[in-house]
């Protein structure tokens, strides 16, 4: 399954915990997928970085999922992705 677009949003950084947290959303064929996606990376890491984290952590647990985890069907970000950064702006 091919990962067409994604999206984050609802991003906050917890200072007492110090881990960032976020939702992905990313678009599969005709299915939406939202992930709950927690880091401990730096408040002030660069954005670019911090998105590519919060992309990877939503591809990990994709995977994960028992659909994809059996190796009868993979999923893979499309070539024409790029990481979002909402963080931006």
């Amino acid at each position: 399954m091919l990962v067409t677009n994604v999206e984050i949003s609802e991003y906050s950084y917890c200072e007492r915990t110090e881990r960032c947290t976020a939702n992905v959303s990313m678009t599969l064929g005709d299915m939406f997928v939202t992930l709950f996606c927690a880091l401990d990376i730096p408040a002030n890491e660069c954005p670019k970085t911090r998105a590519k984290a919060f992309v990877g952590d939503a591809m990990r647990q994709l995977r994960r999922m028992p659909e994809y985890r059996s190796g009868r069907r993979s999923v893979e970000l499309s070539e024409h992705v790029t990481a979002p950064m909402p963080m931006l702006a």
